[in-house]
């Protein structure tokens, strides 16, 4: 390290700072030395650098050098002109004062010479002065009576008032002296006449002036009875703001009513008619109704509490007059108020103002309405029992918007939705129309893409819902909406609890629960019964069967996500205690109540595919009961095709099949059959016989059960052997497996096909039944049965067990209740349903 540089070191350490010889602006500043230090320290770049900013710095300090000199130079001659004008203006009020102190020793000898001269008249002239002022009193109390008399006559009633006022005095005072006892009985009773007419005029409502009820005061009439009656007068005055107001919201509903049917009314008309929002119309409003009312308080104080009494009486007694006013007048403050919060509320949930979709607006207007009327009224309310009573009206005021809000979002997220089901049923229509002009034309049938109609719908739900969390999380911005009660975090929990959660959220869950059991299921939970008969498409059940179940899986747990980050709320299954809750910002809510809903949207869903496969099955049902009912089956001939009713039965479970896979499709599909003779020759390796095949033990060619043919072969219905082969499968019934539509229904397409197909064929089981059959008529079942088989399989996705033991009964049942019991060979069946 160089030496010098730390000799440096240790110098500047020492010295202080104030006295460094290298700073320019230290008092200990050393040139020569600040030189070399910059010499040795600095290149030439910088020296010259260094020399422009000190040439620059000196030519600055010269420039302001300078400007200070001028200003301390114009400042020096201002101030040598002021002195001299100050010495030419002191020397005008020493002129004066010496005139001032010639001229008050004048008046002070003056004043000492009058002072002599009167000293001895003094007490003369004070005596006559008192005898002269009291002789103008007795005039005055002798000419009263008559000027009562007079201000009576000429209905001055405030100059009789304040006249005897002021002599009341005097003649309480010399009441025992006979000439002014009739003075003041005279004015008594002129003061009489006149407090009965005054009192006349309030208790006929012909007046409701303060000057009346302050002057029957002055005379000494009841305050209590002219309190109530000051309030009553004024009454029908104050109120009457408030039915214009009231006039103004039932015109603007009339022009709303004639807006709405009007569709050809333009939108510069529109806003004429309309001119004010909500907000504008509750300050409006408030200042109109609030304004006499202020003023009107104002003056009654002034008239019954503030005002000190004339009669003499305890100070005891007049509190309790004042407090009997207050009290008055807050039980007249609170009804007049109400009647305004019923205005309100009228306005509120009008049809325009109510159903306004600017939720700023509307958050605003209930924060605007609350802080004034916090703020107005509160100051006029004495007791707390009134002021808890105007509390409680206002925070049921504010339960009343949010609630009237809380309907205007539901009743808006119904209206979508009714939209939605009401463009799909024409949807539905028309396509069920191109279907049949198509299908008559033999062009390839129209389809609807029912996945996305369910998307569509889910989505427009959801974001209905979504939206509506955002708006009610306004009402958590009003600074007077969580804080006039002073109690913010118990507004905000109960907001969202009461009202978001309980009151918009699982009301809204359960009102589509309820309008769906309402209009599109007819079973209970408890019944397995379900009707037929249904005004609504069976595609229409399909697809609101599967919107539930997509809202219940995906869109109510993003509802819940959404709900939790708005307002602020974690959703649990067990409700926590307060304790546990403490250490958190944010709260809870048990979500017992969701998944009870949860359950129901489940349970519907269910009734709804029920509906579903009720109103498919029914329909091939009655297609295939005319079918057999129509037929004369004692004459039928031998058979050579598969009846059309079959095939047209193949062609509808095609379509039915199509669109349940849009919707439900199982986990793994089946194999794709290109044609009629793929599905056939699918089973091509077949045994005769009833024997099973290679592909899973499906049966090649249904039979009848042995029962059945032995009965049928043994002889007539009464013989022996028929009896005993009617036991037998009478047995064979018991024993069996029971047959239930709609057993372990899942929500996948082979369990939807497969009660379809049960229900189809649980039909035609009980039609055989009521039919009896020729040997031919045998053997066109058989062929219809083995068709049937060839097709049906496919839809269950090879679980064809059910089938298979429907299909055996219904051909034994064919065989039981025929004639001649003739069976077809498999061969011969195989070829009739191949050429089909």
């Amino acid at each position: 390290m160089d030496p010098s540089k730390s000799t440096s070191n240790s110098q500047a350490n020492i010295l202080p700072s104030t006295y460094d010889p290298t700073n320019i602006d230290s008092p200990g500043f050393d040139p020569e030395t600040y030189v070399t230090k910059l010499l040795r320290e600095s290149r030439l770049a910088q020296l010259i650098d260094k020399e422009q900013l000190l040439t620059k710095q000196i030519k600055t300090l010269d420039n302001e050098m300078q400007t200070l000199v001028y200003e301390n130079y114009n400042k020096f001659i201002s101030a040598t002109d002021t002195i001299r004008q100050m010495k030419k203006d002191f020397k005008t009020m020493e002129d004066e004062m010496t005139r001032l102190i010639s001229t008050m020793s004048t008046i002070n000898s003056n004043n000492h010479q009058i002072h002599l001269t009167l000293d001895n008249r003094r007490q003369e002239i004070r005596k006559l002065t008192s005898i002269h002022v009291l002789l103008q009193k007795l005039q005055y109390l002798f000419q009263l009576p008559a000027k009562l008399k007079e201000y009576a006559d000429d209905n001055q009633y405030d100059l009789a008032v304040n006249t005897y006022t002021k002599a009341l005095k005097a003649l309480q005072k010399y009441e025992h002296i006979p000439s002014f006892n009739h003075i003041q009985q005279t004015c008594k009773e002129t003061m009489t006449n006149i407090r009965d007419e005054l009192k006349s005029r309030i208790d006929q409502q012909q007046t409701s002036s303060s000057n009346v009820v302050k002057l029957l005061l002055q005379l000494g009439e009841s305050s209590d009875y002219l309190a109530q009656q000051y309030l009553s007068q004024n009454k029908l005055r104050l109120e009457h703001p408030l039915e214009l107001m009231k006039q103004q919201l039932i015109v603007v509903e009339s022009q709303l009513g004639s807006l709405s049917s009007s569709v050809t009314i333009s939108n510069v008309v529109a806003q004429q008619m309309h001119p004010m929002d909500i907000l504008e119309f509750v300050d409006t409003s408030y200042n109109s109704y609030m304004k006499n009312l202020h003023e009107f308080v104002e003056s009654y104080e002034l008239l019954f509490i503030r005002n000190p009494s004339n009669i003499p009486s305890s100070p005891s007694i007049e509190d309790e007059y004042k407090e009997r006013c207050k009290h008055y007048l807050e039980n007249f403050l609170l009804e007049l108020y109400s009647a305004y919060i019923k205005f309100i509320h009228d306005l509120f949930q009008s049809k325009y103002y109510g159903q306004d979709d600017d939720i700023q607006l509307y958050v605003r207007a209930i924060d605007r309405f609350l802080r004034r009327s916090s703020s107005d009224i509160y100051k006029y309310l004495f007791t707390q029992h009134a002021l808890e009573k105007m509390r409680s009206m206002l925070d049921a005021f504010l339960k009343f918007a949010i609630e009237c809000r809380l309907k205007f979002y539901h009743s808006r997220i119904d209206r979508h939705f009714h939209d939605q089901i009401i463009e799909l049923r024409k949807s539905l229509t028309i396509i069920q129309t191109n279907e049949q002009i198509q299908s008559s034309s033999d062009h390839q049938p129209s389809q609807l893409n029912l996945s996305q109609c369910v998307d569509k719908m889910l989505k427009q739900l959801t974001n209905d819902i979504k939206s509506t969390f955002q708006n009610l999380s306004k009402f958590l911005d009003g600074t007077e909406l969580v804080c006039y009660a002073g109690k913010k975090n118990v507004f905000m929990k109960q907001f969202a609890t009461n009202h978001v959660w309980n009151g918009f959220f699982l009301t809204l869950l359960e009102r589509l629960i309820t309008y769906f059991e309402h209009e599109y299921t007819t079973a209970s939970n408890h019944s397995t019964m379900i009707r037929h008969e249904q005004s609504s498409p069976p595609i229409l059940l399909l697809i609101l069967s599967k919107l539930i179940l997509d809202f219940d899986s995906s869109s109510t747990p993003y509802l819940c996500t959404v709900f939790e980050e708005k307002f602020h709320f974690i959703l649990e299954n067990n409700q926590r205690s307060d304790n546990q809750k403490s250490g958190s910002s944010s709260f809870s809510i048990d979500r017992s109540k969701l998944i009870a809903v949860q359950k129901q949207f489940s349970v519907i869903a269910k009734q709804l595919l029920k509906q579903y496969i009720c109103s498919q099955g029914f329909t091939l049902s009655q297609m295939l009961r005319k079918s057999i009912e129509t037929r004369d089956w004692l004459n039928t001939v031998e058979p050579r095709h598969v009846r059309s009713v079959m095939k047209r039965i193949i062609e509808d479970l095609t379509q039915i099949d199509k669109q349940v896979k849009t919707l439900y499709n199982d986990q793994q599909s089946p194999a794709p059959l290109s044609s009629s003779y793929g599905r056939y020759y699918h089973r091509s390796n077949l045994v005769s016989g009833g024997a099973r095949s290679s592909d899973g033990g499906r049966r090649t060619i249904i039979m009848p059960r042995s029962s059945a043919l032995d009965r049928a072969t043994s002889g007539g219905p009464g013989s022996s052997a028929g009896s005993t082969g009617n036991l037998q499968l009478n047995f064979h019934k018991v024993f069996n497996e029971k047959l239930d539509i709609f057993i372990d229904l899942q929500f996948q397409k082979t369990s939807i096909l497969s009660s379809i197909i049960k229900l189809l064929l649980k039909t035609y089981l009980e039609c055989i039944r009521l039919k009896t059959f020729s040997r031919y008529g045998l053997q066109q079942v058989q062929v219809d049965i083995n068709y049937l088989y060839n097709y049906l399989w496919s839809f269950v996705n090879n679980d064809d067990r059910f089938i298979t033991n429907l299909l055996e009964e219904i051909v034994s049942s064919t065989a039981m209740r025929c004639l001649d019991p003739v069976l077809m060979e498999a061969s011969v069946i195989t070829v009739i349903c191949e050429g089909n």
